[in-house]
């Protein structure tokens, strides 16, 4: 039986098959201020490769998803009794990565909250008394994966209030959130990445918000079949991965805002979708991938070799960028320099160990460092693969391979800390 981790292999095409070309650059040296600035003009004034890379970003949703009409509607069925008044079943919504799950979830929650009854402060002492469309709220259990975070990300969006980060107790702000659901309307909360290894499973988030709020109504998001997680809901609602022709739809429109005109070749995107096998995440990833190579070279198009970068650079089968991003922030530091190491650097778990605890900006011990290293590989987030045996005795050493789509990882930490 062939690994699954080896990556389907495809058919080598040369640069001769590729766009126009422009004069050669140097590659990895350094890029001088010049170059900078005219790359910057090159975005502005929109003659880029990447000219936004949110449009093209796996962890970026559109306002209005494509191809996942059904699906819109099935959710729609689901919370219909709410237009009416009443409050609605609720809901599981599961499915592979990169299937859509939370692109049209978010969106949907985002236009329904437009709609919902007014926000009202936590004092508020009257309740509306004709039916009212319930708040309707969105929150990622990366980012919320506590009952405090999660508490405070409902409290916050269904109350104009300011609400503390620290310093107040769990059970104070399930009170505020208690005094908010029952002097407001009543409230649809879609927990998002359940059952993940750093978030709780959907059982857990259901209690967590019974405990604080009789009217709320769970809508948890997972990739595990409902039969196989702790909670029985009312409504299933299953996404399947995207058809191949429904993802080159996908891609076509987002490579037309994030990409410069005539960057990325239909045949293009269709290479990528016969690779991503229905993973738009997977997708994106590897096309955002590929303008970043054919950025970084001074390329006016992203060239077969750049594309094969973008590809190559996105593990199958592979982590979720939103998983890394919804670490901490000094989590996301190591892994940012474990990434940025060079192929030796990243030998062995000990080597890597000592240069990622060399570096200037890990303020950290190398035992640290290794120690959290191990819990990264445990979580699912780094591969350790072990090295071919040599001659010597003892056991052959480990090296660290990330499982998530570097490029664009190192990308979105860049910019991020650029505009810190």
């Amino acid at each position: 039986m062939s690994d699954p981790r080896v990556r389907r292999r495809r058919p080598h095409r040369s640069d001769a098959a590729a766009h126009r070309r422009v004069p050669p650059t140097h590659g990895g040296g350094a890029v001088n201020i010049d170059e900078r600035i005219e790359r910057r003009l090159d975005h502005e004034s929109g003659t880029g490769v990447l000219l936004d890379l949110d449009a093209v970003s796996p962890v970026s949703h559109p306002e209005s998803p494509v191809g996942r009409g059904a699906a819109i509607e099935r959710l729609l069925d689901a919370f219909a009794p709410a237009f009416s008044g009443s409050l609605p079943p609720s809901v599981y919504v599961h499915g592979p990565k990169g299937s859509g799950k939370s692109a049209v979830v978010s969106a949907l929650f985002d236009r329904l909250a437009t709609r919902s009854a007014p926000r009202r402060a936590i004092l508020t002492s009257t309740r509306a008394a004709e039916p009212t469309l319930p708040e309707f709220v969105y929150v990622d259990a990366r980012r919320a994966a506590t009952r405090f975070r999660l508490y405070r990300a409902v409290l916050a969006a269904v109350t104009n209030e300011p609400v503390p980060d620290h310093g107040v107790e769990t059970d104070e702000l399930a009170a505020s959130l208690r005094d908010a659901v029952d002097t407001g309307p009543d409230v649809v909360v879609a927990v998002d990445h359940t059952n993940e290894p750093e978030t709780p499973s959907p059982g857990t988030v259901v209690d967590w918000l019974t405990d604080a709020a009789g009217r709320v109504v769970p809508a948890c998001l997972g990739r595990d079949p409902v039969e196989t997680v702790d909670w029985n809901p009312d409504v299933t609602v299953e996404f399947s991965a995207y058809r191949r022709h429904v993802l080159v739809e996908v891609l076509t429109g987002r490579c037309s805002t994030g990409l410069g005109r005539d960057v990325l070749t239909h045949d293009q995107i269709r290479e990528v979708v016969e690779w991503a096998d229905g993973d738009a995440h997977d997708g994106l990833a590897a096309v955002a991938g590929a303008a970043i190579v054919a950025e970084r070279a001074g390329a006016s198009t992203v060239r077969p070799r750049d594309l094969d970068a973008g590809i190559e650079a996105v593990p199958q089968p592979g982590v979720a960028l939103g998983r890394v991003l919804g670490l901490s922030e000094s989590r996301r530091r190591l892994l940012y320099e474990l990434v940025t190491l060079s192929a030796a650097e990243r030998s062995s778990v000990s080597v890597a160990t000592e240069a990622v605890a060399a570096r200037e900006t890990v303020d950290l011990s190398a035992s640290t460092v290794r120690r959290v290293l191990y819990e990264l590989a445990d979580a699912g987030l780094i591969d350790r693969v072990t090295a071919s045996r040599s001659e010597g005795k003892g056991r052959p050493p480990s090296r660290l391979v990330p499982r998530f789509p570097i490029l664009v990882y190192r990308e979105l930490f860049d910019r991020l800390s650029w505009s810190n």
